[in-house]
């Protein structure tokens, strides 16, 4: 062990490894990111040594990564190690994070188990049907939101402020979901609410009278809950071009039986509809957009 001025022996590296159940290698690691400092490092030599009183600091940066803590994170937290308060708070944020991260790793189990499930059951079977929908008219909520799961948030705000815009629902109103994304987005989707209205109204606030004109559309149906829908679009995908069709608007989702109605996913029922048009017999063959 080494003797600094102070006359206090000092941890040799190999020991104070050993006492801190932290490697060499993360030792030096630390080192070089601030945050284990040795109490002296030889000149000559490169040597580390440590005061034993640096054993609680290892004690707690070996704690503080077990939980998850990065290396940047860790060095932030050492100063404030005398702080029961602040460490405290790095530690609640923590726990925040890994039951988020717990949620996750759920869903990815509960997705894994659906594939297994799918390999063994029959192929999910999928009717593509052709129909004009009617003009209708609706109170419409449009805006962007961070994902397309995030579609509710919408519905919340149609629905009170109808009310208060003084539209009456129609006797056989349907909710549509429109989905105005050229192209499928990971975040800030632009996604409108709608739901058929007895009568124009004027608009309030963010809800607006639009008027749907009568459409030509391709129709699936998704019985269930919304993780097959993979299986419709695929569907859609190679109806569309082998019947002549081309697509010809945003795709928009008809809620027959939603999860306002059931809370049970098997009972759910949902038309996924795509707009078409028929491809003149001698018109050229046009290109999609360049989405590079």
């Amino acid at each position: 062990m080494g003797m600094p001025p102070n006359g206090e022996r000092l941890l040799t590296i190999g020991e104070f490894s050993r006492l801190s159940q932290l490697s060499v290698r993360m030792l030096r690691y630390y080192d070089e990111h601030d945050v284990l400092r040795p109490s002296r490092v030889d000149h000559h030599s490169g040597y580390r040594s440590y005061s034993p009183a640096l054993l609680s600091v290892a004690r707690w940066v070996r704690e503080l990564r077990d939980v998850g803590l990065g290396v940047h994170e860790i060095a932030a937290c050492v100063p404030i190690l005398d702080d029961p308060r602040a460490v405290r708070a790095v530690l609640e944020r923590q726990r925040t994070r890994l039951i988020a991260e717990a949620a996750d790793v759920v869903d990815r189990v509960r997705e894994v188990d659906h594939l297994i499930t799918a390999l063994e059951g029959p192929v999910m079977s999928v009717t593509i049907t052709h129909r004009t929908n009617p003009a209708r008219i609706t109170a419409s909520v449009r805006d962007i939101i961070p994902t397309y799961a995030d579609e509710g948030r919408l519905w919340e705000r149609l629905m009170p402020a109808l009310f208060t815009a003084g539209a009456a629902i129609a006797p056989d109103a349907r909710s549509v979901a429109v989905f105005h994304d050229e192209d499928y987005k990971e975040s800030d989707c632009d996604v409108e609410v709608q739901l058929d209205v007895a009568a124009p109204f004027a608009g309030s606030g963010d809800v607006h009278c639009v008027e749907v004109p009568a459409q030509e559309v391709a129709v699936a149906v998704l019985d269930g809950p919304y993780d097959g829908i993979g299986a419709v679009m695929e569907a859609v995908g190679h109806w569309v071009p082998e019947n002549g069709y081309r697509f010809a608007g945003p795709m928009f989702n008809v809620y027959l039986v939603s999860p306002h109605e059931d809370p049970e996913p098997s009972h759910w029922v949902t038309e996924v509809c795509v707009p078409v048009a028929r491809v003149a017999p001698d018109a050229p063959e046009v290109a999609a957009p360049d989405a590079r």
